[in-house]
């Protein structure tokens, strides 16, 4: 054999040799990425960006958040479900489900999607906190999404995120062009509570997305993400109801009984601090479950379908588990609902701090229940017993001579066609209200005779509670809505009056940021004009009607004492009053596009100037930041303000002169006491 042929035959052996390793390698490049479960690509891929304000920046790690595995997973190919909806508290990683599932649709499954937010301001705020930092910080994003910088139209914008084999329009739900002249097979929903009843001229902007996904009826997948709104009204609330209402199981960790986790069964010891709060089990033991075994608990939990009458119940012993793990609803949207006592990144004892804190405030009440517990809130909108409420009265108060009790004290005054009407209410620990006087003053409002006699009844207004110095009205609220430049007038240059406007809107705010607004009196424009101050009526008239039904409710029959946030009423006060602070109920209203909406009604018959006079001093108590008042607060300010002179004695070497009221504190980067101040600024 030639040296020749040697080379060669040796050359064929290792080519022979070598040909598995690279058919393997080759055919390794080929194979598609294993198909992963949304919850496994956001494990594998997803990095937590510091821009987005996490606690923990880096690889993203479900142990973290184990609550949100299941709900990723039904949002993939292999789950038949096409709508999720995830009713959920604050703080519980709700919206990362939605960045993780949009990471998902552009590494693992692409096609064209829209995420639509509550407002603009809100979609910017998504993109720049959120999408945007997860897709610069995951290299399995970042080589798929088109640069922004990109001087091609094929690049991405802001909200317009471009990649192979599909899109992400990013919009806002009261923008019915953003929801146009698109078709998608994923969407998502992100506080779809807070979305407009309508966009544009086209109806409800759910049903505008919905309709977006009509052409991928087989294989869509549309997340809705939210924090409940109000019972009855609430968009994701209503969802939930439709859907297979998923709960969250844990065991116990001393008998292994199955539970949802519920807030009546949150304990808590009240002679410590923090409270050592605790759950009691659901099982006929009640073991004390203690937060130390909170993380293995949660860890171990487990989604189950309560829908339907033949559900779990809120427990079930751990031998039924897989029984009822296996358990089927029918129907093709799946429901979640979490609330803070399972995520790891708040403690109970949190939770019971801030129910103390919110305890007897309607509002503060309302925000625990949504933020919180993530439930809905129940607005009772059907007019108290305005008999009840007038049996409810204090036989020893009297009209314009209140008890120790109140320390503030706010004015507001009703405009009408013929006349000014006027009442004070005092406050409390605890938001409790006084109505401590009313009036009215006969009179044209546009006639400056009749601003008179208001100037002069409010220098009259000066009220001891217990006898104390007497203490001046702190802030005083006139409303607008009629003769509105004669209220301008009247207002501008008086320190302590508030021209306000009543809004409708049940997300208007007690009170809102000032605009200001030109005067127009006696033919002339007046210079510098005077701040205008929006008040949320919708939102007033509820917090109301909450202190009310603790009224009729009554006293405590062991205390004697009223519950925090009462309205507090003289006993000299008429039926008539009463009947004008309960002179208006909650009606239903069907919008076009099926949306129901409601709106406060007048009752027939009632007048209901007494009801927007409480709402109007209740939005400058509010304005005085006396809702921040920590119990200690109130006792500094009571201290301060409740000052009682003593008869001045014979003098002699060792008498002690007892000073006056002091004038309220001005504000101060950190007050160490309540601190109340007059001004047409926010109160410190």
């Amino acid at each position: 054999m030639r040296p020749e042929q040697t080379l060669d035959l040796t050359a064929l052996t290792l080519c022979a040799e070598a040909e598995p390793v690279v058919f393997n390698a080759l055919a390794q490049a080929l194979r598609p990425p294993p198909r992963l479960k949304v919850s496994e690509w956001a494990e594998k891929h997803r990095i937590v960006s510091a821009e987005s304000g996490s606690r923990y920046p880096g690889e993203w790690r479900n142990h973290r958040a184990p609550h949100l595995i299941d709900i990723m997973d039904a949002l993939g190919p292999d789950d038949p479900a096409e709508d999720v909806v995830v009713v959920a508290s604050a703080q519980v990683g709700k919206s990362e489900v939605g960045i993780n599932f949009t990471g998902f649709v552009v590494a693992q499954d692409p096609g064209p999607m829209i995420i639509v937010l509550p407002s603009h301001d809100e979609s910017i705020k998504y993109v720049r906190t959120k999408l945007q930092p997860a897709i610069d910080e995951s290299p399995a994003l970042r080589s798929r999404v088109l640069d922004m910088t990109s001087k091609s139209e094929r690049g991405s914008t802001a909200s317009y995120k471009r990649f192979r084999g599909g899109f992400a329009q990013i919009t806002f739900a009261g923008s019915s062009k953003g929801l146009q002249m698109l078709s998608a097979k994923y969407t998502v929903g992100d506080e779809v509570s807070e979305w407009p009843a309508v966009a544009g001229e086209r109806g409800d902007p759910v049903a505008q997305l919905k309709v977006r996904t009509k052409i991928y009826e087989r294989d869509r997948k549309r997340l809705w993400v939210s924090t409940p709104a109000i019972l009855g009204t609430c968009r994701i609330t209503n969802d939930y109801e439709r859907s297979d209402k998923r709960r969250r199981y844990v065991p116990c960790p001393h008998c292994g009984e199955y539970q949802i986790l519920k807030f009546d069964r949150l304990k808590w010891d009240s002679d410590t601090w923090p409270h050592k709060a605790f759950f009691q089990c659901a099982s006929s033991g009640g073991c004390v479950i203690d937060h130390l075994d909170k993380e293995a608990m949660v860890q171990a939990g487990v989604w189950i379908a309560t829908a339907g009458e033949d559900g779990p119940g809120d427990s079930f012993p751990a031998e039924e588990l897989d029984h009822w793990k296996s358990r089927v609803v029918p129907g093709r949207i799946r429901g979640f609902h979490i609330w803070q006592a399972y995520t790891l990144f708040s403690t109970w004892n949190s939770i019971v701090a801030e129910w103390l804190e919110a305890k007897g405030g309607h509002e503060r009440q309302r925000v625990f229940t949504q933020q919180v517990l993530g439930e809905a809130w129940e607005d009772r909108g059907d007019a108290p017993d305005a008999e009840r409420l007038h049996a409810s009265r204090v036989p020893s108060f009297l009209k314009g001579q209140p008890p120790e009790g109140p320390v503030i004290f706010t004015g507001a005054t009703d405009v009408q066609g013929n006349r000014l009407e006027w009442a004070v209410y005092g406050w409390s620990e605890g938001m409790t209200r006084w109505l401590v006087d009313w009036g009215v003053i006969e009179g044209d409002p546009n006639d400056v005779g009749t601003w008179a006699a208001h100037d002069r009844m409010m220098q009259e207004r000066r009220y001891c509670p217990g006898g104390c110095d007497p203490l001046e009205v702190d802030a005083w609220a006139v409303d607008s809505g009629y003769a509105s430049h004669a209220v301008y007038n009247y207002v501008r240059g008086r320190p302590r009056l508030f021209a306000v406007d009543g809004r409708d809107g049940r997300a208007e705010p007690f009170i809102g940021a000032p605009k200001k607004r030109e005067v127009r009196w006696n033919g002339k424009t007046i210079p510098n004009g005077v701040m205008l101050w929006p008040v949320g009526s919708f939102a007033l008239k509820s917090d109301l009607y909450s202190a009310i039904r603790r009224t009729i409710a009554g006293p405590d029959k062991e205390t004697g004492q009223w519950s925090a946030g009462s309205i507090i009423l003289p006993g000299d006060m008429g039926l008539g009053y009463a009947e004008q602070l309960t002179s208006e109920h909650l009606m239903a209203v069907e919008a076009k596009s099926g949306v129901v909406t409601y709106r406060w009604d007048k009752l027939t018959g009632r007048p209901n100037e007494g009801l927007d006079i409480a709402c109007y001093a209740r939005a400058m108590a509010y304005h005085l930041r006396l809702d921040r008042l920590t119990a200690d607060m109130w006792k500094a300010l009571r201290l301060e303000r409740c000052v009682v002179t003593q008869p001045e004695a014979q003098p002699d070497l060792f008498s002690v002169s007892v000073a006056a009221p002091a004038e309220l504190p001005q504000a101060s980067p950190k007050p160490a006491a309540p601190m109340v101040r007059r001004s047409r600024g926010k109160i410190s």
